[in-house]
Order: C-alpha cells, then sequence, then structure tokens
C-alpha cells in the first residue's frame, strides 16, 4: 500500500467523522438509534452487532465461538506487524478466505482501531484494506461531554502528569509489541482521562497519583476503565461488547458501580461449539453451526448458560477457564426438569384418578370447587383445552407435554431454556 492510498483513506474517514460532528451538533444524530460508523460501511450487517474487545478476546479460535451468538461481529484489527497478527489471529495464506466469508455471509466484520495511517508499511494487510475498506471505528467525539477548551484543558493536565514517569514507561511498554502502538496508545488514554474527567468520575483522581507514583498500575487502571466505563458510553456502533475472561477480572478493580454485568461469551461459546459440532474450532465450525442452529435459539441458550453461571457460582470471574468449563458441563448435565417429568408420567394419572369424579373436575364443578380449583382449571391454565374431553382421555393424548409444563412450573428459567434447546436440537448436540 502506498502512502498516497492511505492519505486519501485517511482523509474519506475524517471526513466521515466530520459529518457524524455536523450531525450531533446540528440534531440530526439520534442516539440508540442512529450509528457510526453506519451500517453501508459494512457487509450484510445484521443485528445484534456484537465488537470483541481485549487482546485476549480476539484470538482466533474465540473468534469463531462468538461469531455465531451475534447478527454480526465486529474484529477491531489493530496495526500489527505480521508476526504478531498471525500470533493473534490467522495465517496471511487465509486471508482470501476470511475475506470471502465476510462478504458472503456478513456474521464477520473487519474495523480498524487506529486511521488507516498507522498502518502504513503493513503490505500484508494489502487485501483486506483495499477489498473491504473498513472503516476506522470512532468513538463519538469528546464535545457531548464537555466544550472542547475545557476538553483540551484535562489533555494538558494528562499530559503534564504523564510527563513525570508515565511516557517513559508507555513508550517501553508499546515497542515491546511494535512501536507505532505508543502514540495510538497515548491517544487513547488521553482521551480515556478527559472524559473520566468531563463525567466527574472520581476515578480520575486515582489515575493522576498513578500516573506520577505507579506507572505500571496507571496502565491498567487506564486500560481497564477505557475499556469498561469509557469505550461503552462512546460506542455509536455496536449493542454488545464481548469481554473475555482475563479482561472480566481486571474490571474487577473498579468500583461495584463501574463494573459491568458479568459476561462470558468467548467461554460459553467455546463450550456450546464443543457441544454442539464435531468440526474443529475454525471458521468449518462456525459455518456448521451457523447451518444448523436457528440464531435466536443459540443467542437466548448462550443467556440461559451466562445466567446460569452467575446464579450457581457468584465467583465465577476469580476462576479459571477450566473451573469454568466444568461449571459449564455440570449446568448442560442437569437433570432436573427430565427427572421431574418421569415422576409425573407415573404419578399425575395416579393422583387424577385418585380424585374421582373426573368429569365434575373438567368443568370445575362440585369436587373441584371443594380444593379450590379444578384440575380441569388448572390445566386450563397451563394452556391446554379440557373441555371436551375427560381428564384421563386428555392425559392419554396430551401426557407427556402435561407433564413437561408443570415440571417447569418451579425451575428457573435458565433451567428450561436449556432444557428446551436440548430438546429442540436433539441428535444435533453432543450427550
Amino acid at each position: 500500500m502506498d502512502n498516497e492510498y492511505l492519505d486519501d483513506y485517511a482523509q474519506k474517514e475524517r471526513e466521515e467523522f466530520g459529518k457524524l460532528e455536523s450531525a450531533i451538533k446540528e440534531g440530526r444524530f439520534t442516539y440508540g438509534k442512529d450509528r457510526y460508523p453506519s451500517d453501508e460501511r459494512f457487509f450484510k450487517l445484521q443485528d445484534p452487532v456484537a465488537v470483541t474487545v481485549g487482546a485476549e478476546t480476539t484470538s482466533w479460535d474465540s473468534i469463531w465461538a462468538q461469531i455465531p451468538f451475534s447478527g454480526s461481529l465486529i474484529l477491531l484489527i489493530p496495526p500489527y506487524s505480521q508476526r504478531i497478527f498471525e500470533k493473534v489471529f490467522f495465517e496471511v495464506s487465509e486471508i482470501p478466505e476470511v475475506i470471502d466469508f465476510i462478504k458472503k455471509s456478513g456474521r464477520l466484520q473487519i474495523a480498524l482501531n487506529n486511521t488507516p495511517l498507522a498502518y502504513a508499511g503493513l503490505d500484508y494487510m494489502k487485501p483486506l484494506l483495499e477489498q473491504l475498506r473498513p472503516p476506522y471505528c470512532h468513538g463519538a467525539p469528546g464535545f457531548i461531554f464537555e466544550t472542547e477548551k475545557e476538553m483540551k484543558k484535562h489533555v494538558h493536565v494528562f499530559f503534564t502528569l504523564a510527563s513525570v514517569k508515565f511516557l517513559k514507561f508507555l513508550k517501553e511498554a508499546t515497542s515491546r509489541i511494535d512501536s507505532r502502538f505508543y502514540e495510538a496508545t497515548l491517544i487513547q488514554f488521553q482521551v480515556t482521562y478527559a472524559i473520566l474527567k468531563a463525567g466527574q468520575y472520581f476515578i480520575a483522581e486515582d489515575i493522576e497519583d498513578l500516573l506520577i507514583d505507579d506507572p505500571v498500575k496507571a496502565f491498567t487502571l487506564l486500560c481497564v476503565c477505557r475499556d469498561f466505563v469509557v469505550d461503552p458510553i462512546t460506542d455509536l456502533r455496536s449493542n454488545i461488547r464481548n469481554h473475555g475472561l482475563e479482561n472480566a477480572r481486571r474490571a474487577q478493580m473498579l468500583p461495584p458501580f463501574y463494573r459491568p454485568q458479568l459476561r462470558f461469551p468467548c467461554e460459553i461459546g467455546k463450550f456450546l461449539m464443543e457441544k454442539m459440532t464435531y468440526a474443529p474450532k475454525d471458521m468449518r465450525g462456525c459455518n456448521q453451526m451457523i447451518d444448523n442452529y436457528d440464531a435466536y435459539d443459540l443467542r437466548k441458550v448462550q443467556s440461559a448458560l451466562n445466567e446460569a453461571i452467575i446464579t450457581n457460582c457468584p465467583d465465577a470471574v476469580n476462576r479459571s477457564a477450566e473451573e469454568l468449563s466444568e461449571i459449564l458441563d455440570n449446568i448442560w448435565s442437569d437433570r432436573t426438569i427430565p427427572r421431574r417429568i418421569e415422576n409425573m408420567k407415573i404419578g399425575l394419572p395416579v393422583s387424577i384418578a385418585a380424585v374421582g369424579g373426573i368429569a365434575g373436575l373438567v368443568t370445575g364443578g362440585p369436587l373441584g370447587a371443594a380444593s379450590g380449583v379444578g384440575i380441569g382449571d388448572f390445566l386450563t391454565k397451563l394452556g391446554f383445552k379440557v373441555g371436551e374431553k375427560t381428564i384421563e382421555k386428555l392425559f392419554d393424548i396430551k401426557g407427556s407435554e402435561v407433564a413437561e409444563k408443570v415440571a417447569k412450573l418451579r425451575t428457573k428459567n435458565y433451567q428450561a431454556n436449556i432444557y428446551d434447546f436440548q430438546k429442540k436440537y436433539k441428535g444435533k448436540i453432543k450427550s
């Protein structure tokens, strides 16, 4: 890629961002409805849109495990050297296949997390940039939080404090990855600090102290505040932000009311890939899941498993990936509802017969009234039409459905949702 191409690319991105700024100032941008970058900048974009966050979230096997559980998953590509790119994502030789998958399915999207100029010299990325023309994913402009003059003051304070020790530390730390990350990371951190100050987040005072006293801790806290406080409130594109387990652990250093609701998209995605496909954890396995399972059902069962983890293991964020896998296995293998169904298939007809006066119970007759509610009324509330049949006849026909609905009455929602998924896809999941 020559510099002229990247200059033109960057200029057009600046123009797009300028249009966003104008729309916001003129009241033509509606938060929560309008999106930036626009849908047109992507290929077949589908809701809900998720974005990957954090280095460990973007390992390639994790990406394929996340894709089936969102409409489209945006992968933010940093200006990595080829060596690091292949270590984190995939071999450069696979780029044509990935581009084809993006264009055909729309389930994976590519976006830049830096200005196109930062990708100068990375010729291996040429097919990605030229064929997909991925947008630079800006957050909302700073002036929505405070005047530009005040925001510049906050940035000045940040540089004054950072110049004591932090800038030297940051340059050394980022050079271990790639020298071009120093400027990019510095811009992210100054924006993070300025928005925290504008929003009167008291944690900004902790950052101020650490910039001088402990650059390592300052770096960690700035990363956490960027990922869990600032980015979510400035994100104008995605509905969901996917964090990995390590990133979620780091969030625990935030005060409780700053912490996001715990989600385990990577761990649950990998677990379900194991349960539902025999293909490797790659594009082939991802395609198999997309082809064989309804997208709504996948999102629903993922949500149910997440709820189950939080309910049964409140300290899950402190567990290892292996422990989480074991917890998920126990949840997946829970036999509460099947066991209750088997018991009711035996016990419910006997109970009905023992009551006597079957016809009266169906119509809410004397014996039904004596007990407060007829069995007919009870079954009607479960969604069954019983007026034209005796209970015994009904149970012969609808016994399994009756038992199943009764079995679910006192179970947790996540148990019922996981059971429904396993029942619907019986034969398409591993035991």
